[in-house]
């Protein structure tokens, strides 16, 4: 029973007992009958007031309670003129008004948090509390090669991805740096926050590839230019003197002259090749920038076919088309691009050596041209991998370490994403994946 139908009942059953006793002595009352009967009402009238005055209050609180449990904050209560009630409908309106404000603060808090997160260049995954994917932004969604939609819910062990693997190992606080697709290096840490009383886990995975390529860079460019100057310095003095010790050929003994010819040839030309080496180099530091005009892909891996033809039919190796003829021009610099595929194409035959097959395959998957030239060559080992791109390394004995090197950079400078890895069949793919715009 509801404390207000109580007050009712007990004001009427009191006031109805009175009116009754009344009646029982109505010959001892007389005319006090009509008296009493006027008081009995009186106090009837004046207990309903009193009653209704005095559960006003709790009629506030009940309404009060109803606003907080439907979350309007933005209501106020009006003055009532009675002093007990306007303080405590002063000290109400003044919580909501608090809560309102405090609501407004942590939603637009919370707009501008998801909105930062959403734009931030650094990938965020965050877990729910039982370590489940429960919201990551677009670039956490690009670097783990997913659709986000298709993540919530999900453990990051669960996905088929290196660097998801690498993310569920992580420890809470830990920070490593790995090396992610071709040449991308990447700075993981999971850190924890408290969520409602309890540890909730979320992972940053910020790339570093530009900021250390550039540095990279910095550091092997100084020192390509300082060698190339002082080789080239060397080479041509010592040429310039191995020369003019020519003219000297007539004044060796007839027996000893050829010996004498034939070393100065020796010399002069590991000199010459000292300087195409150095010259090699140079030109990695020396790429400018790409001059992007629209270009077709098919015809220009159609002129690498014809380009590699004859090393490939001395090899035995099969060159295959595959993919699309229908692939739309895309802006890059041409001349820098068949630079860099004739390095790939190279390196594909070299790994294949002897009797093999050499595809170039063309698609278009979303808003970019993926190019891939696979080869069915020795493949590629984990530790092999992980050095491919650093500056002059080289898996061959006589190798410098320009050619990937060179396809680095221009790759880099084109802004193209790029990667060199085994794929399912056993094969090896190097992959460039290049937007249409």
């Amino acid at each position: 029973m509801r404390l207000k139908t109580a007050y009712y009942l007990h004001l009427a059953v009191f006031h109805v007992a009175v009116l009754a006793l009344a009646a029982w002595y109505y010959e001892e009352l007389g005319g006090l009958f009509f008296v009493v009967e006027a008081a009995v009402v009186v106090s009837w009238v004046f207990g309903v007031w009193l009653t209704r005055r005095s559960l006003q209050p709790l009629e506030f609180i009940r309404s009060f309670s109803d606003l907080l449990h439907e979350r309007e904050f933005s209501a106020r209560f009006s003055p009532v003129g009675q002093l007990e009630m306007d303080r405590l409908i002063e000290l109400y309106n003044s919580m909501l008004r608090e809560l309102y404000d405090e609501r407004l603060r942590i939603g637009e808090q919370r707009g501008f948090l998801e909105r930062f997160v959403e734009a931030s260049p650094v990938g965020v995954v965050i877990l729910d509390f039982d370590g489940r994917i429960s919201l990551l932004n677009s670039s956490a969604a690009k670097l783990l090669r997913v659709d986000a939609g298709e993540l919530s819910g999900r453990r990051l062990e669960a996905l088929d991805s290196d660097l998801a693997v690498a993310l569920a190992q992580l420890e809470a606080g830990e920070s490593r740096l790995i090396t992610g697709h071709g040449v991308r290096r990447l700075r993981l840490e999971k850190l924890a926050f408290v969520d409602r009383g309890f540890a909730r886990q979320f992972v940053l995975v910020e790339e570093l590839t530009r900021i250390l390529n550039e540095s990279e860079r910095a550091a092997y460019e100084k020192l390509i230019r300082f060698m190339s100057h002082e080789v080239n310095n060397t080479v041509a003095v010592t040429n310039s003197l191995l020369e003019s010790c020519r003219t000297y050929s007539p004044q060796i003994g007839e027996e000893d002259r050829e010996d004498y010819s034939r070393a100065l040839d020796v010399v002069i030309g590991r000199n010459e090749h000292l300087n195409r080496f150095m010259h090699d180099f140079a030109q990695v530091v020396k790429l400018p920038k790409p001059d992007r005009r629209p270009c077709d892909l098919v015809a220009l891996t159609a002129g690498l076919e014809v380009m590699f033809r004859v090393q490939c039919r001395e090899r035995d190796i099969e060159w295959v088309r595959s993919g699309s003829d229908e692939i739309p021009e895309v802006p890059l610099d041409p001349e820098q691009m068949e630079q860099a595929l004739i390095n790939i194409v190279k390196n594909a035959i070299e790994a294949i050596e002897q009797d093999g097959t050499l595809e170039v395959a063309l698609s278009v998957v979303a808003d970019e041209v993926e190019l891939s030239v696979f080869d069915d060559g020795c493949g590629l080992d984990r530790d092999t991998r992980g050095e491919l791109f650093s500056p002059f390394f080289s898996t061959k004995s006589d190798g410098q370490g320009i050619g990937l090197t060179l396809v680095k950079e221009i790759l880099l400078k084109h802004e193209f994403d790029f990667d060199l890895e085994p794929v399912e069949d056993g094969r090896t793919r190097f992959r460039v994946l290049i937007p249409m715009a």
